[in-house]
């Protein structure tokens, strides 16, 4: 199977033009579900990635001794402290925090899950019933870190659904194989033809293998993304390409509806392959901010040096592409 990569020109088509008639939530509502006790960075990273590159609103939903950490590190998230632990549980039952987050759901056009979600059983289990939800109501998702062992449980919970994009490093990509008999005969596969038996194997999902090269397939495309990125490895990158991804899948939904009309370069994306655009965006700019940040602080690199770039990695690569474009006549 041949792989491109998508023109810069075509992935602008997803992005929405800033004009007088917007209103708040126009240009994305999106929400993180996971954080715990211990985890409260990662969903951090995703909703204020996808702020970042211009979402309107972002949520965490996440587990209530998280909530007040995660409120601390930036007044510009929406924090519901919906999630119970085993230990907490009594304070709400399953039944009551899936109306909750079904609640919230019914505002979103996008939502991510898995990031700093732990091994919580009870936590899971919402975050499963959750993302059933989720995929009911039509909605953009992205499975990262703990949402894919749930997936490896019940590949059911997504398989089929074409609106959903999992972004598994080496070894989650390695235990997805594995739960979906990919490469379990013995012979090694070239690691583009493994991605493409996963996505293949769950329905046309598409899988973003993140590594070296970022491969991003549906199963019957692929897209490459190498563009140059940083020599640090800290953790929370990841999660903001989650975040990322998030803001452009809620775009991309937006682009679906027609809510603008963008097509100065040809065709429009069609709809069946905008989650595999959304994906690569995401790759490259979270790719690029990480080459940003390193240039500037070199081994002291953190995610947060990473994510004090996104905007800049979102200006180099569309800025100039935004402004030459022109919105069609009323």
């Amino acid at each position: 199977m041949s792989s491109v990569q998508p023109r810069l020109q075509t992935l602008a088509q997803l992005i929405p033009p800033l004009t007088l008639d917007l209103h708040k939530g126009d240009c994305g509502r999106v929400a993180a579900l996971g954080g715990c006790e211990e985890y409260t960075g990662a969903p951090y990273f995703v909703a204020s990635a996808a702020l970042r590159l211009g979402s309107d609103i972002a949520h965490v939903v996440c587990e209530k001794d998280a909530a007040t950490v995660i409120k601390g590190y930036s007044p510009d998230l929406i924090v519901n402290p919906y999630l119970r632990s085993v230990d907490n549980q009594r304070d709400r039952t399953l039944d009551e925090i899936d109306e909750r987050i079904g609640a919230l759901l019914a505002r979103l056009h996008a939502v991510a899950a898995g990031s700093g979600l732990g091994a919580d059983p009870n936590i899971r289990q919402s975050v499963r019933r959750a993302i059933a939800a989720a995929r009911r109501r039509g909605l953009a998702i992205v499975l990262d870190a703990d949402a894919l062992a749930l997936v490896c449980e019940d590949p059911g919970l997504v398989s089929g659904y074409r609106n959903a994009v999992l972004t598994p490093n080496a070894p989650e990509f390695a235990r997805l194989s594995a739960a979906l008999g990919v490469g379990t005969d013995g012979a090694e596969l070239p690691v583009d033809e493994a991605a493409r038996m996963v996505a293949q194997k769950l329905g046309g999902v598409t899988v973003v293998r993140k590594g070296k090269k970022d491969i991003i397939t549906n199963g019957d495309r692929l897209f490459i993304c190498d563009e140059n990125g940083g020599l640090r490895r800290c953790g929370g990158q990841g999660d903001m390409l989650t975040g990322s991804a998030l803001a452009f899948l809620a775009w991309g939904e937006r682009y679906k509806q027609r809510a603008w009309d963008l097509r100065p370069y040809g065709d429009p994306i069609e709809e069946a392959l905008v989650p595999m655009h959304a994906a690569y965006a995401a790759c490259m700019l979270t790719r690029h901010a990480s080459f940003l940040a390193y240039e500037e602080c070199g081994r002291a690199t953190m995610s947060t040096s990473v994510l004090e770039q996104i905007d800049i990695a979102f200006d180099n690569k569309f800025e100039e592409l935004l402004k030459a474009l022109k919105l069609p006549k009323q």
